[in-house]
């Protein structure tokens, strides 16, 4: 799997551009010591079957890593994909495709604050574009009404 170039999405999917990312100077490049990355947190499976899917499946063998500085990244294999914050690597935890997106947001949903159900159709389409879902998200924006109104 490549990395591929993408705009910012919702909870702090960040952008990574030819070569470079933010945030890191290893980002899109392998390192030569693996143990070095951080911490997995998960790696992604294949989920349910893309048939009955009801919602965003992550492709299968990303590993989200949370590095010594705290951010999480998810890499393949030697190679750092994308970088999230703890919120977008919550999201990416529940994209199974047996979950909605109004399902994640709800399950995403912290007591003190709240996944709007925007944000979490931009993340996924975000990462649906670049890649790395295994299904295609699909969203109808009048079912969004905040979204549209800013």
């Amino acid at each position: 799997m490549e990395r591929r170039t993408f705009l910012k999405g919702a909870c702090g999917l960040v952008v990574l551009v030819a070569g470079a990312g933010l945030g890191r100077a290893n980002a899109g490049r392998p390192l030569a010591d693996e143990s070095a990355r951080g911490t997995t947190l998960l790696t992604t499976s294949a989920g349910v079957e893309q048939d009955v899917a009801t919602g965003p499946m992550m492709q299968a063998g990303i590993d989200l890593v949370e590095g010594p500085d705290g951010g999480v990244a998810g890499w393949y294999g030697d190679t750092e994909l994308f970088e999230v914050d703890k919120t977008g690597a919550g999201l990416i935890a529940l994209a199974d495709g047996s979950r909605s997106l109004d399902d994640i947001a709800g399950e995403a949903a912290s007591p003190g604050g709240e996944v709007s159900p925007a944000d979490v159709a931009s993340f996924f389409v975000t990462l649906g574009q670049a890649g790395y879902l295994q299904n295609t998200v699909l969203v109808n924006l009048v079912e969004i009404p905040e979204r549209a109104a800013s």
